[in-house]
């Protein structure tokens, strides 16, 4: 129990943070009102030109508000990891009587909790307003844990991208990358459905289905079977990066250790 107080802790604080610093909660809130109205109106003038979509175009802004919201509410961690280790703070953080990964991701979750229902909000107006209709309630119950989980598991990718740092100095390259995987394999503006089976076969086998169009496609095609498909890769995919996260922090702090950092 003290051991959750102490990361709960740690949430808490970034959750306050967060709530503080309300000109970046402003500018994503306007970033993602423009995105939708930007698409939706794309996606009105391809349907009256009259080529084929796999949903109408309704549909498809609501998919891109579910999509966004989760990878818009997630935290980009690394950024702050990267700075720390350049600064040689984590090696002050090491002595402390919690794990730093796990106080990071807590972190990660108070963000989240600060993030997600406002970006919530303006994806459920924006797409309303621009399109008149909303999915069924339904729907939208399933996509609010499904997507909280997805964003948990992203955030752990980002940390794991953070902690690269270590060894290449400057992860940027390695968001980039993430962030195209995230756009392709992710589904992150198209559901994978309109991919060649090919692509969609070959992102089956990353996380990124997972974290993005897997909870995005309850808006289209509903809650049903694959959600519980969705709910075991998320928990796959959540314990193979929290792993993953562990081993490179001991690596990390091995090689500190044998040079006397």
């Amino acid at each position: 129990m003290t051991t959750f107080k102490k990361y709960f802790a740690f949430a808490r604080i970034a959750a306050v943070q967060a709530a503080s610093e309300r000109g970046e909660l402003y500018g994503r809130a306007l970033f993602f009102a423009t995105i939708l109205g930007v698409f939706a109106a794309l996606w009105r003038a391809v349907s009256e030109a009259g080529m084929p979509l796999s949903a109408e175009p309704a549909q498809m802004v609501w998919y891109l508000a579910a999509s966004e919201w989760i990878l818009m509410s997630t935290a980009a961690r690394h950024l702050e990891i990267q700075e720390e280790v350049r600064r040689g703070d984590v090696a002050y953080q090491l002595p402390r009587p919690v794990a730093f990964t796990r106080a990071t991701l807590a972190q990660c979750a108070g963000t989240l909790a600060v993030r997600a229902p406002a970006l919530g909000l303006v994806a459920f107006v924006c797409a309303f307003a621009f399109t008149g209709v909303t999915p069924s309630f339904r729907a939208l119950l399933w996509l609010a844990p499904f997507g909280l989980c997805a964003s948990l598991v992203l955030s752990e990718l980002y940390v794991a991208l953070g902690l690269m740092s270590f060894w290449l100095t400057d992860a940027t390259p390695l968001y980039w990358v993430l962030g195209k995987l995230l756009f392709i394999l992710g589904g992150l503006m198209l559901p994978l459905e309109l991919y060649p089976h090919w692509l969609q076969q070959v992102a089956g086998f990353t996380p990124f289905p997972y974290l993005l169009a897997g909870p995005a496609g309850f808006l289209i095609h509903g809650p049903g079977p694959g959600a519980l498909k969705l709910a075991a890769g998320l928990a796959f995919w959540a314990v193979a990066l929290g792993v993953v996260v562990e081993i490179l922090f001991w690596r990390a702090t091995r090689s500190l250790q044998l040079s006397g950092g």
